[in-house]
């Protein structure tokens, strides 16, 4: 390939990803001073089931039903994002 083309592919990922403001605006949202305390609290649980799903993973158990509660929990935080 050419070098040119690299660079200039190289440097539209960069205006694209790292230089956008779209995602400033995303994070916003669900930033820690903007979410709710019910908010939070959902985030801190999906946090430990995340943190108990690698440690069962690392330890080579099943990880079935960490991975249906971490569903339901999400469940909940995407009802409380739309409420809000």
């Amino acid at each position: 390939m050419d070098k040119e083309y690299l660079k200039n592919k190289i440097e539209g990922l960069r205006q694209h990803f790292v230089e956008s403001k779209v995602h400033e605006r995303a994070t916003g949202f669900y930033d820690e001073v903007h979410m709710t305390k019910k908010m939070l609290k959902i985030k801190k649980k999906l946090v430990a089931l995340e943190m108990e799903r690698c440690q069962k993973k690392i330890e080579h158990k099943d990880v079935t039903k960490t991975d249906q509660k971490i569903a339901e929990i999400k469940q909940q935080f995407e009802i409380c994002c739309k409420d809000r």
